[in-house]
C-alpha cells in the first residue's frame, strides 16, 4: 500500500507537466481558429454591411475559449499518461506494469510495483528536467497569415465598413429615442399622448435605420394633425347648426349644446322627433342638416345622433390631447433629428422643424398692424400694414377720410398688405425697392406669368408606381417673360381645376378628401 502512494506520488508532478504542455498545444490551435474565423468574418462583412462587428468578433472569441475549455478538460492527463512518460526513461516496461498493479493485492503485484517505484526514484530528475514544451510553427504561421489577411481587407475596403459604423450610430440613436419614449410613457398621465406614445414606440422597434424611424415619426404626426383637423371640422359643424337652431326658434336645443347638456338635449330632441309634423319647414331644414335624414329619425338614427353630438361636444377636450400628444411626439422628432446632425447623419429632409419656424423657404406670416411699415402705394393714398414689400411707380392723389388701396408695379422682390388709414390732403410721390413680404395680403391681384406661343403638350403616365429610385430630368434654359397682373377671382378657377385633376389618379381617403374640399371652399374669391 505504501508503495502504491509512492508510485501515484512520483506521477503527480508530470502530470501536472503534461498538463501545462496540453494547455500550450489547444492555445496555439485556438489562435490558427480564432484567425481563420476572424478572416472569414471579415471577407463577409466587407460585401455585406455588418454593424456592431466588435460583437462578432467578442462572441468568436468566446466561442473559441469554450471550445478550447472543452477540449483540454476531454484530454487531460491522467496516471496512465504520466506513467507513459517514466517507462520512456525505465527498460522493460516496468512503469507500465506497475500501473496496471494499481489496486492489486497480490505478492507478485507488490514487488513488482515496489521495483517500478525504486527504478522511477533513480531516474526522476531526468524526467523532470526532460523538453516539455512543443510549439507547432504551421499553427501559428497559418493564424498570423490569417490576421494579417483580416487587416489587410479591413483597411482596403473601407466603404462597407464606414457604412456598417454610420448604421451602429442610427441603431443606437433609435434604441436611445425608445428608451426616452419609455420614460414619458412611465411619466405621462394623458390617456391620447400615451396611446400616441405606445404607438410611436412600437412603430421605432421595427424601424431598422434613424431615418426610417424619423420618418415614422413624421407620419405618426400626420396622423394625430389630420385628427386634430377632423376634430375642428366637427367643432364648426356643430357651430354652424347651433346658429342654424338659434335662427329657427330653436334657442333651447341651442342653449343645451352650449352647456354640453347632454340628458337635457335628448330630451329636446326626442320631443322635437316625436312632434316632427309640427316643426316649421326651416326647423326640419335646421335639424335636418345634423342628422341628414329630412324625415322623422327612428329610434336607432336617433341614438346615433345623440352619440354623433356627444363626440362632438368632447372634441374640445379631444382636440387638446391630440395637441398634446403632437407637441410629444415632434419634440421627439426634433431631438431625433438633433442628435442625427451632431452625430454626423444629416436626415435627407427636416421631418420636424424647430418652434417658430416653418419646413418651406419664405412664407408669409402674421397679422396685419398698423404703423410698422408702409408699403409705395401708385395711387397716391395712404398704406398702413404690418408688411413689406417692393414697387416702382409714381402717382398722385387727394382725398380725406379713411380706405385701402392697391396698385400694380414692376420691381424686384414680393409682398402684398392690407392696411388703413385716414387723412386729408394731396401728396405725390415715387419709390421703388426690393424685399420679401411679411403678413397676410390681399387677394385681389396676383402676377401670373406669361406662356410663349407655341403648342402644348402634356403628357401623363398612369402606370403603376413601382420600385427605385427618383430621377430627374431638365431642360434648356428658355426665355423669361414678365407676367401680368390678374384679378384672383380669375386665377382660382384655373388653379384649383388644375389640382383636381392632378388628384384623379389617387385615391384619397374620405376624410382627406374632405379637408381638400373644404381647403378650397375657404379660399374661393366667391365665398368671401
Amino acid at each position: 500500500m505504501e508503495e502504491q502512494k509512492q508510485f501515484e506520488k512520483l506521477l503527480k508532478p508530470i502530470q501536472r507537466q503534461l498538463l501545462f504542455q496540453l494547455i500550450i498545444k489547444e492555445g496555439q490551435l485556438l489562435f490558427l481558429l480564432a484567425g481563420a474565423m476572424s478572416f472569414l468574418l471579415i471577407v463577409v462583412a466587407s460585401f455585406v454591411v455588418v454593424p456592431f462587428l466588435v460583437y462578432y468578433f467578442i462572441a468568436i472569441f468566446a466561442l473559441t475559449c469554450i471550445v478550447f475549455l472543452i477540449r483540454v478538460w476531454r484530454f487531460r492527463p491522467g496516471l496512465y499518461e504520466s506513467s507513459a512518460v517514466y517507462n520512456s526513461f525505465v527498460t522493460e516496461d516496468r512503469v507500465i506494469t506497475a500501473y496496471s498493479f494499481l489496486g492489486k493485492h497480490g505478492v507478485l503485484e507488490q514487488l513488482q510495483l515496489a521495483d517500478a517505484v525504486s527504478r522511477m526514484k533513480k531516474v526522476q530528475n531526468q524526467v523532470l528536467k526532460r523538453k516539455k514544451l512543443k510549439f507547432y510553427p504551421k499553427w501559428l504561421a497559418a493564424g498570423m497569415m490569417f490576421m494579417i489577411a483580416a487587416i489587410i481587407v479591413y483597411n482596403t475596403i473601407p466603404n462597407t465598413f464606414e457604412t456598417a459604423k454610420q448604421l451602429e450610430k442610427e441603431i443606437k440613436l433609435v434604441q436611445e429615442v425608445e428608451k426616452n419614449l419609455e420614460k414619458k410613457l412611465e411619466k405621462e398621465k394623458n390617456p391620447e399622448v400615451k396611446k400616441a406614445l405606445k404607438e410611436a414606440q412600437e412603430k421605432l422597434s421595427e424601424a431598422k435605420t434613424a431615418k426610417e424611424a424619423l420618418k415614422e415619426l413624421e407620419k405618426q404626426s400626420k396622423k394625430l394633425e389630420l385628427q386634430s383637423l377632423k376634430e375642428k371640422e366637427k367643432q364648426k359643424e356643430l357651430e354652424t347648426w347651433k346658429n342654424e337652431l338659434e335662427r329657427n326658434g330653436l334657442a333651447d336645443i341651442s342653449k343645451f349644446i352650449e352647456q354640453k347638456n347632454l340628458e337635457e338635449l335628448e330630451k329636446g330632441l326626442k320631443s322635437l322627433n316625436n312632434n316632427w309634423d309640427k316643426l316649421s319647414e326651416e326647423q326640419r331644414k335646421a335639424l335636418s342638416q345634423i342628422s341628414q335624414k329630412e324625415q322623422k329619425l327612428t329610434d336607432e338614427e336617433l341614438e346615433q345622433l345623440l352619440k354623433q353630438l356627444e363626440s362632438a361636444l368632447q372634441s374640445p377636450e379631444l382636440l387638446k390631447q391630440l395637441a398634446a400628444a403632437q407637441a410629444a411626439i415632434q419634440n421627439t422628432g426634433i431631438n431625433m433629428q438633433n442628435q442625427m446632425i451632431k452625430d454626423g447623419l444629416p436626415p435627407s429632409q427636416m421631418a420636424f422643424a424647430p418652434p417658430g419656424q416653418t419646413n418651406g423657404g419664405n412664407q408669409q406670416q402674421g397679422k396685419p398692424q398698423n404703423g410698422n411699415s408702409q408699403t409705395p402705394s401708385q395711387n397716391g393714398q395712404p398704406n398702413n400694414g404690418n408688411n413689406s414689400g417692393s414697387g416702382s411707380g409714381t402717382g398722385s392723389g387727394s382725398g380725406s377720410g379713411s380706405g385701402s388701396g392697391s396698385g400694380s408695379g414692376s420691381g424686384s422682390g414680393s409682398g402684398s398688405g392690407n392696411g388703413s388709414g385716414s387723412g386729408t390732403g394731396t401728396g405725390s410721390g415715387s419709390g421703388s425697392g426690393s424685399g420679401a413680404g411679411l403678413g397676410k395680403g390681399s387677394r385681389e391681384m396676383l402676377t401670373i406669368p406669361n406662356r410663349l406661343q407655341g403648342d402644348s403638350n402634356t403628357e401623363n403616365d398612369f402606370g403603376p408606381l413601382g420600385e427605385g429610385a427618383k430621377g430627374q430630368q431638365q431642360e434648356g434654359d428658355g426665355p423669361i417673360l414678365k407676367g401680368n397682373i390678374k384679378p384672383y377671382s380669375e386665377v382660382f378657377n384655373t388653379y384649383e381645376k388644375a389640382y383636381r385633376q392632378s388628384t384623379e389618379r389617387l385615391e384619397l381617403p374620405s376624410d382627406l378628401g374632405d379637408i381638400v374640399k373644404n381647403y378650397f371652399s375657404n379660399i374661393d374669391p366667391n365665398e368671401e
